[in-house]
């Protein structure tokens, strides 16, 4: 009987620690290049904050010519109706964010840069809400184009999952539609 509960909480912690690894541990470096050719471009689509209605957004993403930066504008951002710039770079082994929306003052992150089926996710510590926490960025492919999920863990809590804080779906505009 010991030995059969035992094998069970065995089993138990395995699937617990699958389920909960951070995603270090089983994707691999993305590199910086590929990421930003791959969110190059004009996308549009809906985003919200959690309880927060959806609102139309567009989204347009540069990447320079040598593949080390990426400016992303965000038409309008859920607290404000002015637009929010992400810019991106390389810098080393990590990716670095200035994010600036007009209001508030400017915020720096670093990041880790990984991929993992298709997906880019950035993973850093800062703060968000003036509380420690951990900060994942994740960019899933989406029929014609990305759903970018922004998730955060607080560290001064026991929650050991991310907890959504915001998602923008961006679907490529054609050039038709542009026009």
């Amino acid at each position: 009987m010991i030995s059969s509960y035992f094998r069970k909480s065995i089993v138990s912690c395995a699937i617990a620690l699958w389920v909960f690894m951070p995603i270090s541990s089983w994707a691999e470096k993305a590199h910086f290049g590929d990421f930003c050719t791959a969110l190059a471009g004009h996308w549009q689509g809906s985003a919200a904050k959690l309880k927060q209605q959806p609102m139309q957004t567009s989204v347009q993403a540069i990447c320079s010519a040598d593949q080390q930066q990426l400016l992303v504008s965000v038409s309008r951002n859920a607290n404000h109706n002015f637009s929010e710039t992400w810019w991106f770079r390389r810098r080393g082994e990590s990716t670095f964010l200035i994010y600036f929306d007009g209001v508030n003052e400017d915020k720096s992150q670093s990041f880790s840069l990984y991929r993992q089926y298709g997906s880019y996710t950035l993973l850093g510590e800062g703060e968000l809400n003036k509380r420690p926490a951990l900060i994942q960025l994740r960019f899933e492919p989406k029929d014609n184009g990305w759903l970018w999920l922004q998730n955060v863990q607080y560290l001064d809590d026991d929650t050991d999952r991310y907890l959504f804080y915001r998602g923008i779906e961006m679907v490529r505009v054609s050039l038709q539609e542009e026009n």
